[in-house]
Parts: C-alpha cells; sequence; structure tokens
C-alpha cells in the first residue's frame, strides 16, 4: 500500500480522521492513525522492503461495535490483519479501541 492508499481507506471509515492527532478534537467517534515504528527489511546495504507498523485508534463514549465493524470489514477488504485492543480512558471518559497492524509502504 501507499500512504496515500492507508488515508483514502482511513477516511472511507466515514468518521472523523487525522494523522497522528487533531488540533481541536471533535467530537466522538474520531479515528487517529499513525505509524509507531518501522521494521524495513535490508539487503545489498539498502533498505529493501519498507514495512510499517501501523495503529488505527477509534474513539467513542460507548463501545461502538458499529464503527468497529466498519473498520474491520474494510481493514479485511484491503487484505489486513490486526491485533484488537480496547481499553477505557478514565480521564477522558473514551474507549479507546486500537488496532495494530504491520504494512509494506510501495512508494
Amino acid at each position: 500500500m501507499t500512504l496515500a492508499e492507508i488515508a483514502t481507506m482511513v477516511a472511507s471509515f466515514n468518521l472523523p480522521w487525522r494523522y497522528s492527532h487533531f488540533s481541536e478534537t471533535p467530537a466522538p467517534p474520531y479515528v487517529v492513525y499513525y505509524f509507531p515504528s518501522e521494521n524495513d527489511v535490508y539487503a545489498d546495504d539498502s533498505n529493501f522492503v519498507n514495512k510499517r507498523q501501523l495503529f488505527i485508534e477509534l474513539y467513542t463514549t460507548t463501545k461502538d461495535t458499529t464503527s468497529e465493524g466498519t473498520i474491520e470489514s474494510t481493514l479485511k477488504q484491503h487484505g489486513l490483519t490486526w491485533y484488537k485492543q480496547t481499553d477505557f480512558l478514565n480521564d477522558e471518559k473514551l474507549y479507546q479501541t486500537t488496532y495494530e497492524m504491520e504494512v509494506i509502504i510501495n512508494g
């Protein structure tokens, strides 16, 4: 996938979204995505395969299985596999559902 394709995929969730963070946080539900690390494959003294860890975080006021289903079906359509974790952020009074996966960046 390209970085643009990932942004388009996240936009297709039909929720407010940003890379990394919002300057002014919208009302939930909303999505943030980012790449916390890279794990490239090296060959012939260069980065041969650009592999990045991708986090997609869904923030909601209640457990939102509808939004989760939309995200999960979209990830499946793109052939992605993920690890999912939901936490309640007590200070913000929000549920944070995080989808963690690896993607190969092509361009």
